[in-house]
């Protein structure tokens, strides 16, 4: 979507980039790998396609895609003042130098919520900027990196994600699907409170959702795990236009 292709959203140990043309030559070859394809639901795609799957996802005011960046690995250029609020316009300079520190990306599919509408009213008045529309939310997440798995960098992530969804975009509701040999995924969700919720046999797949009455009410959730886990979050808006 266009709304985050200028955000940039950054965690103790994981930096949050919108996935733009720039990062499209390292996902592709994360996706040649049979193991991501599998736990991602993915098929292979070539180059061509995955440059206009890139314009198509940006596009999309449905989808939203950050590329996940080790902090650790940007460190050397994302200093104190590069994430202060004082210097609120550094994407144009740091998308192409952190290309060597992307790890995975995380997705939200946005969709209506297929439960009643009885919080709509109830989350006008705190995001007045958002389309309430967006009521639930499809969430994936992919480490592709596979020396940057479990060290807490997919929860910072999802957390990260999940307080996005609800602050700025109105979801109340997110949903995960995972596969059912994904145990460390599995231990992940259940850990931020979600609840499985269905099993397709058919796909070996189990369905977990995180819901709450509001998206308000979701965001104050979320920020409580941040807490409990000493993480934190800062919020940079690029001013500028960088294509």
């Amino acid at each position: 979507m266009r709304k985050n292709y200028e955000t940039i959203l950054c965690g103790e140990k994981v930096v949050l980039v919108p996935y733009r043309p720039e990062h499209v030559e390292k996902y592709h070859q994360w996706m040649k790998c049979p193991f991501l394809l599998e736990m991602t639901g993915s098929e292979p795609l070539s180059y061509e396609e995955e440059v206009q799957m890139q314009k198509t996802w940006r596009d999309n005011e449905n989808i939203c895609t950050f590329i996940l960046l080790s902090k650790e690995l940007c460190s050397t250029f994302l200093t104190a003042e590069d994430t202060s609020d004082s210097n609120p316009s550094m994407g144009a300079r740091f998308i192409p130098k952190s290309l060597n520190a992307m790890i995975g990306d995380v997705n939200l599919f946005l969709s209506s919520d297929d439960d009643d509408d009885d919080a709509e009213s109830d989350d006008r008045h705190c995001c007045e900027m958002v389309d309430c529309r967006y009521k639930q939310a499809e969430l994936d997440i992919m480490v592709a990196e596979e020396s940057f798995r479990g060290k807490g960098i997919g929860k910072e992530a999802v957390l990260i994600m999940m307080l996005y969804g609800a602050e700025e975009l109105g979801v109340r509701k997110f949903i995960v699907k995972i596969k059912k040999n994904n145990s460390r995924s599995i231990l992940l969700f259940k850990s931020l409170e979600f609840e499985e919720s269905n099993y397709a046999a058919c796909f070996e797949e189990y369905e977990y959702v995180f819901q709450r009455h509001t998206a308000a009410d979701a965001a104050a959730t979320i920020r409580v795990k941040f807490k409990s886990v000493k993480q934190t979050t800062l919020w940079i808006k690029s001013q500028e236009e960088f294509t």
